[in-house]
């Protein structure tokens, strides 16, 4: 059947047997707050039967699809891929495509990700299987967030008429485990959709290797003249290698860290918030819960009762509003 679809190139369908099971991360929980951030529009893992078969003359997103088990066939100008158990398929925005099962079931996880700056190199790019070493990591992720934070289960939700009405499922508060989750699939998903930048570009494991000793010292003052000495640049040059490098200004990584190290010691320990402030490099608690709510939208008391954040926010950019230590 997939032959006959196929001599109606490129037509917009979506086909899902009944037999099909599916899992949808729920994208409204504060655990994927990190998933929408980065374009993720559409997320789950689902096991397709027979005769499953989705097709777009001229896609509006990004498809990254992970096999998990079983196989099947995807199909665009540039050939036929037949993903395999531990690939990975992406297929870029704008690209006519059809995929479908052929003789077997297919299991995988899927993502539709919107176009978007961040991804721009992606445009116009063939369709491609790749086979990270993470990829399994990855899906233990995703069913450790299903697990933790629970999912919208259903079937057969989608049919060439449109989605198909289900009973209303209630929002499971995410956990803190589950924000963990969250944040650990993005930065497999970055991996996966970041742009490779040359063998020989000088400045990747430059800048990497200073966020690393950001994450790893995080309570000293991190200036910009620290980071400017540490790299022996100019202020202006830092400022675009961070932008080049990891599409974020210094003064945000240095922040996203520190947020971060704050947010895994309010889960796992008792520590007073003058000491979890020093920590993560601010001049005392005032300091910190200012720059964690300006950061969450939500105050480190309120994190630690409940491991909810309201949400995610970029800071502001006014160096008063962060509260970190003076320079020395």
């Amino acid at each position: 059947m997939l032959e006959t679809a196929l001599q109606d190139r490129y037509r917009n369908i979506i086909r899902v047997p009944p037999d099909t099971r599916q899992r949808f991360v729920n994208l409204d929980q504060e655990a994927a707050v990190p998933l929408v951030q980065l374009g993720v529009r559409l997320s789950g893992i689902g096991t397709f039967g027979l005769d499953y078969q989705v097709g777009y003359r001229d896609p509006n997103c990004h498809l990254l699809l992970f096999t998990i088990a079983g196989g099947g066939t995807f199909h665009s100008d540039s050939g036929e891929l037949q993903p395999q158990p531990g690939e990975v398929l992406l297929s870029p925005v704008g690209i006519p495509m059809h995929l479908g099962t052929t003789d077997q079931s297919w299991t995988f996880l899927w993502f539709y990700i919107h176009r978007s700056r961040r991804w721009k190199h992606l445009d116009g790019q063939p369709p491609k299987l790749t086979k990270p070493s993470y990829a399994h990591r990855l899906i233990q992720s995703v069913e450790g967030l299903l697990a933790e934070s629970g999912w919208l289960l259903t079937q057969s939700v989608l049919s060439e008429a449109g989605w198909k009405a289900e009973q209303p499922q209630a929002i499971i508060p995410s956990s803190r485990i589950a924000i963990l989750y969250g944040e650990l699939i993005a930065e497999y998903l970055i991996q996966t959709l970041a742009a490779p930048l040359p063998a020989s570009d000088p400045w990747e494991g430059a800048v990497r290797k200073l966020c690393h000793a950001i994450e790893q010292s995080p309570e000293l003052t991190w200036s910009q003249e620290d980071m400017c000495r540490m790299l022996a640049v100019s202020p202006a040059t830092l400022q675009r290698q961070f932008r080049r490098v990891l599409d974020s200004s210094p003064r945000q990584v240095l922040i996203a860290l520190r947020m971060r190290h704050a947010r895994r010691l309010l889960s796992q320990s008792d520590y007073p918030l003058a000491v979890i402030a020093r920590e993560v490099g601010y001049a005392d608690a005032f300091c910190f819960s200012a720059a964690f709510k300006n950061f969450h939208g939500a105050s480190p008391e309120a994190f630690r009762q409940t491991g909810i954040v309201a949400e995610r926010r970029e800071p502001s950019g006014n160096a008063r509003s962060e509260g970190s230590r003076p320079s020395a």
